[in-house]
């Protein structure tokens, strides 16, 4: 379908179900914050990262790597060429490797050309078909698919920066309030009860905010309800309803908001996801 051409859609293995990955069309994207760890290998044309005021560029063949909760923009230097590979790696995960709190990246462009091969074929891997029982050592088996992930997690972890090793309590406040504002999506959270959640002052608490996900709390509940709409639509839910549900004021209020975040309606966005439920198997 075209729209699974354009942007590629989100498979998950189902024996690997915490990681989900991408293949298709690279396109641009704006202030996105994600709870996984995502990895993306782009080809056909240079990607521009921006995060926290400063850009990044990686040219075709290299990886860059966004870690959970840190809001980014991206784009491609020519969208008619330009193809992604993505992984996103649960925070769950990763924890059977490293903290996830350790897994943090100053630059987020990898020039390592063994790991960009590396996860070439994990990624590949996870386009397989599911084996049968006792065919551990094929590609496609359950055993070696999680274990390449793993390894690939290990390898990455290698690339964080060194500063952020030690902090494995730095996310405690940011996780709360996160928990929190997702628990909250349809209500209008005011800052004095994010404050007294978080147990800091609203001068502190709206800096270690932005800190930690280079968004202020506000702009960060908007982003969870984006992304919450996002699943309900995936699953087929009407978009009035999920208006109602992530707390905007009616299905045109989400519509403006969503299409001017994602560059597409949430009908739209909705079909392309219609019917592509995958169950362990790559179309031809």
């Amino acid at each position: 379908m075209a729209g699974e051409e354009y942007t590629g859609v989100p498979r998950v293995s189902g024996d690997v179900p915490d990681v989900v990955v991408v293949d298709g069309r690279a396109q641009a994207y704006s202030g996105n914050v994600h709870e996984e760890l995502k990895v993306v290998l782009v080809s056909g044309s240079g990607f521009s990262v921006r995060r926290r005021g400063t850009t990044f560029r990686a040219v075709p063949g290299q990886l860059f790597a966004l870690h959970p909760d840190d809001a980014h923009s991206g784009a491609p230097d020519d969208p008619g060429s330009a193809r992604w590979l993505i992984m996103c790696v649960s925070t769950s995960l990763i924890a059977e490797v490293t903290p996830p709190e350790a897994v943090r990246f100053g630059d987020p462009v990898i020039q390592d050309s063994t790991l960009a091969r590396r996860f070439r074929a994990v990624h590949g891997a996870l386009y397989m078909p599911s084996e049968p029982a006792g065919s551990s050592e094929s590609a496609g088996s359950a055993l070696r698919r999680e274990t390449g992930v793993l390894d690939l997690v290990s390898l990455l972890a290698r690339h964080s920066y060194e500063e952020e090793r030690g902090r494995v309590t730095a996310g405690r406040v940011p996780g709360i309030v996160r928990e929190y504002l997702r628990e909250n999506l349809a209500r209008n959270v005011t800052l004095d009860e994010l404050s007294v959640v978080a147990g800091l002052s609203k001068y502190r608490l709206v800096r270690a905010c932005t800190a930690w996900f280079g968004l202020a709390p506000h702009k960060l509940h908007l982003r969870l309800r984006l992304d919450r709409a996002r699943e309900l639509l995936r699953r087929g839910t009407g978009i009035a309803e999920v208006a109602y549900a992530t707390g905007f004021h009616d299905q045109s209020h989400l519509t403006r908001v969503f299409a001017r975040t994602y560059g597409a309606t949430p009908a739209v966005y909705q079909s392309t996801y219609r019917g592509t439920a995958w169950t362990g198997w790559a179309p031809g």
